[in-house]
């Protein structure tokens, strides 16, 4: 889980780092200077009041977000509900604390100060703290909302997106073990096995699997592809190193096994003397890349083997679901290949 995703009490967001830290001490001044821009009379009384809003609200604000942070450690609440009521009373207590030891302080200034103007001193203090922490605490639920609605959304295109390969996936597949029943049930029984770790992989309900189930995947695709088109017409040359490529980095699960299938079929297959399917993948520091490269197709194949970019389109809608604009898909054709290549940052 990202940074950005992790919750404080409930629907809070990170609170708990150094950035937000930051954040909150540049809201807190901008508060202190509203508040006292609307009580001061002069400039001399802005900055003195300045610097009094500033002590009282810093004071205030990151006490109850260290303890916030502190109660988020130990306990999380199973209701909105719950963690507003503990947020309130949290921030309710230390305006308590800060007024009283602000009152001390300025006794030595209004000694005869009236009970009654305490008692609106601590009031005013704390109605302020509360409608100033509820605003907030409304903002931050109607946006934990809407992020639970847009990540829900997004889960749902990205399944309706997975779903869609897996028809052409599988009647392939089966075609290949059809094939290979009578002519060889032994390379037949070692296709089903494969095609039975394919499947449970496309069942998957993962969003992320690691770059090495991804690649065994792959090599079991390919190890059918081989027995459906022999080795005469299908070569694979792999470009990896394996001693620097991140096996155990999370990735989007069949991601890499589609493209490969659609390589087979679109530049390999309507060749009759086949090709070489060529696949890289390069660690680049906070991304890795990934290119696969196919023959192009004869001038005289039908359109549908020529294809449609169907699966391109796909693998670029879910690139962009899961990754957003740190994905990047491009597409090279020349003369003689088509190439595929897209980056993906590591997470």
């Amino acid at each position: 889980m990202s940074a950005s995703t992790i919750k404080t009490l409930a629907y809070l967001p990170n609170l708990c780092n150094a950035q937000a830290l930051w954040r909150v001490l540049a809201g807190t001044l901008l508060l202190a200077a509203i508040l006292a821009l609307g009580v001061a009379t002069s400039l001399v009384d802005f900055l003195l009041k300045l610097g009094l809003h500033s002590l009282f609200a810093a004071w205030v604000v990151f006490s109850s977000l260290l303890t916030i942070c502190l109660v988020n450690r130990f306990y999380h609440p199973t209701s909105v509900k719950a963690a507003t009521i503990i947020i309130v009373a949290i921030v309710l207590f230390f305006t308590l604390a800060a007024s009283l030891m602000g009152l001390l302080a300025m006794h030595g200034q209004s000694p005869n100060k009236q009970l009654i103007d305490i008692i609106f001193f601590f009031v005013k203090n704390l109605i302020t703290s509360l409608g100033i922490t509820l605003l907030l605490l409304r903002y931050f639920y109607i946006q934990n909302q809407w992020e639970a609605s847009v990540e829900a959304d997004s889960s749902a295109k990205y399944e309706a997106l997975q779903s869609r390969m897996r028809p052409h996936f599988l009647f392939n597949s089966l075609n290949t073990v059809a094939h290979l029943v009578h002519k060889d049930p032994e390379q037949a029984e070692e296709a089903i096995l494969d095609l039975a770790d394919i499947m449970r992989t496309t069942l998957d309900r993962r969003t992320r699997i690691s770059l090495q189930e991804e690649l065994d995947v792959t090599m079991r695709y390919l190890r059918m592809e081989g027995l459906r088109l022999g080795k005469r017409r299908l070569t694979v040359v792999w470009d990896m190193d394996r001693n620097t490529l991140p096996f155990d980095m999370p990735i989007l699960p069949l991601i890499l096994q589609p493209l490969v299938e659609n390589a087979i079929y679109h530049g390999i297959q309507p060749r009759k003397d086949g090709g070489t399917l060529g696949i890289s993948l390069y660690d680049a520091g906070p991304e890795l890349i990934v290119s696969v490269t196919n023959p192009l197709p004869p001038e005289n194949a039908n359109a549908h083997q020529k294809g449609n970019h169907i699966a391109q389109e796909n693998m670029k809608n879910r690139l962009k679901l899961a990754y957003g604009d740190r994905a990047n898909l491009q597409i090279q054709k020349t003369p003689q290949q088509y190439r595929v290549s897209f980056s993906i940052p590591k997470e």
